[in-house]
């Protein structure tokens, strides 16, 4: 009896992480139609074609409709601009503070196999301009999919990105995505996931089914505090010096940490 009350305890609760996402529009021109097809008070997001910002937005009751007849409630929408620009046409990544030239930013698009895809970043977390808090992180950050996430190193500045599908949530769990991959900017080296791996609650982290935190940061909140780790089969990212176990993500550290570093950037970008 105790297993089956576990059980429906663990449906509820996914039941009510799935009805906590809030819908993303890939487009603010399907505002309306959105509006028009949800009851008032419904939050969504949807991103300006023309700058690819993003707008929190919440259907209302509309208070001037011509449209609409006497005693009827017709449905709106009002949006707020969430103040900072996330990209812009010049070329992919431009507003990263880790100093991804155009060509890298070409590079790491092409990496991206997912069909269907714009392949159009738009920057949804910052750590150094929005905070480095769990509760910010998660505000900006819960209910995409299609993620990129960018680390950079402050012990020797290296740079290292990783990819998924999947979509953000409060809670870490084990899942399987033939696309996702962490990579090497600086060296330009890819290792594609083979198997399942876990994604960690508190801060963009992938984690190998052996538990060895592969990229990305871990504890209780988010913090600065993460791992780069090569060798594992989950993401086999080869070591750049083998005899001196040097992995390509992170460089040459002091070796006093393990592959443990303090991040000076971390970066969560959604891509359309």
């Amino acid at each position: 009896m105790l297993k089956i009350i576990f059980i429906a305890a663990a449906l509820a609760t996914s039941l009510a992480i799935a009805t906590s996402v809030i819908p993303q529009l890939e487009s603010c021109q399907d505002s309306y139609a959105f509006a028009v097809a949800h009851p008032p008070g419904t939050k969504f997001t949807c991103v300006n074609d023309a700058v690819f910002n993003v707008w929190d937005c919440k259907v209302v009751i509309a208070v001037m409709f011509s449209q609409c007849k006497k005693g009827e409630q017709c449905r709106d929408f009002k949006c707020k601009y969430r103040g900072e620009k996330n990209y812009t046409v010049e070329y992919p990544f431009k507003q990263s503070r880790m100093g991804i030239t155009k060509d890298e930013g070409t590079w790491l698009l092409q990496q991206i196999q997912v069909p269907g895809l714009r392949l159009a970043p738009v920057l949804l977390y910052q750590g150094s301009r929005d905070g480095w808090n769990s509760q910010e992180y998660r505000t900006r950050t819960d209910g995409y999919n299609n993620t990129y996430a960018f680390f950079l190193f402050q012990e020797t500045q290296r740079r290292a990105a990783g990819f998924t599908t999947q979509y953000y949530n409060y809670y870490s769990y084990n899942t399987s995505d033939n696309y996702a991959f962490v990579l090497s900017i600086d060296k330009r080296i890819v290792a594609r996931v083979k198997g399942n791996f876990e994604l960690f609650s508190y801060g963009p982290c992938f984690i190998a089914n052996d538990g060895h935190v592969i990229l990305g940061t871990t504890g209780t909140t988010l913090n600065k505090w993460g791992s780069g780790y090569c060798g594992v089969p989950t993401f086999n990212m080869p070591f750049e010096d083998n005899e001196k176990k040097i992995c390509s993500l992170n460089g040459p550290t002091t070796g006093l940490n393990y592959g443990w570093d303090i991040f000076d950037e971390i970066e969560v970008w959604h891509i359309l």
